[in-house]
């Protein structure tokens, strides 16, 4: 009678353990399963990439303008630069510029030899550059005629931007989370689906580079020198990812 009871009692004990080995095995994952992770988005999601533009005209000028002034020695090139920048400064400020909108970019001093020969200096010349963002688009004309009227030689070139660039980009963002909204509705309702709400907003936006005018170098003319700002495009790409229903 022992024998029988002892066999049984091994029987049911090894049962216990396989059933608890078996409920270890499927209270976690299996080795080596890739674990969640937190950028993978949910599967009952759609991930949609938008642009968006808008399109404005600049209202700030930045005008680069210089002299250039070629004398016997330095002291004379040096001083018939500084009497021109001079006067084209003083006005500069009576067209209603501000000081702090007039800014020297460029001062060199180069000599100038005599024909044929790389020792002998017959002259220098002095350069002298300046920068000027112009507030008000209507006077840009006037500042770059009263600039070679005044003794500029150089005007080097223009550039137009937009004072607030950090709205027209936001804007821009605007524009494009509508269009991935629709994009993502129409995909949706293609898919007999139902757009639900934003689960992840991402930036992607590229950096919108300046575009530059040249004018060129050219003397004081007697006509008005017309100058258009044109309109920039602003953009911006975002990714939205949208719950589905």
């Amino acid at each position: 009678m022992t024998q029988p009871i002892r066999t049984i009692g091994a029987g049911v004990l090894g049962a216990l353990i396989v059933a608890v080995a078996a409920l270890s095995a499927h209270a976690g994952p299996a080795a080596g399963a890739p674990s969640p992770s937190a950028d993978t988005p949910a599967s009952n999601t759609i991930t949609v990439s938008a642009s968006g533009k808008i399109s404005q005209v600049p209202d700030v000028a930045r005008v680069s303008l210089g002299v250039s002034q070629t004398k016997p020695t330095v002291r004379a090139a040096r001083e018939a630069a500084a009497t021109r920048m001079t006067n084209i400064i003083a006005a500069m400020k009576a067209l209603g510029v501000a000081d702090a909108d007039i800014q020297t970019v460029g001062l060199n001093l180069y000599p100038q030899y005599a024909n044929g020969s790389s020792t002998k200096i017959v002259g220098y010349t002095v350069g002298n550059q300046i920068q000027i963002t112009v507030r008000d688009l209507d006077k840009a004309d006037d500042v770059v005629d009263t600039a070679t009227n005044k003794g500029a030689t150089e005007v080097n070139g223009i550039s137009f931007d937009i004072a607030d660039p950090a709205k027209a980009l936001n804007d821009a963002r605007v524009s494009a989370i509508v269009a991935a909204q629709a994009s993502a509705a129409a995909m949706a309702s293609a898919a007999h689906l139902s757009l639900g709400s934003v689960v992840s907003i991402t930036d992607t936006s590229p950096a919108s580079p300046i575009n530059y005018g040249a004018l060129g170098r050219f003397a004081a003319a007697d006509a008005a020198t017309p100058i258009q700002p044109g309109s920039q495009d602003v953009s911006a790409t975002v990714t939205v990812v949208f719950a589905i229903n």
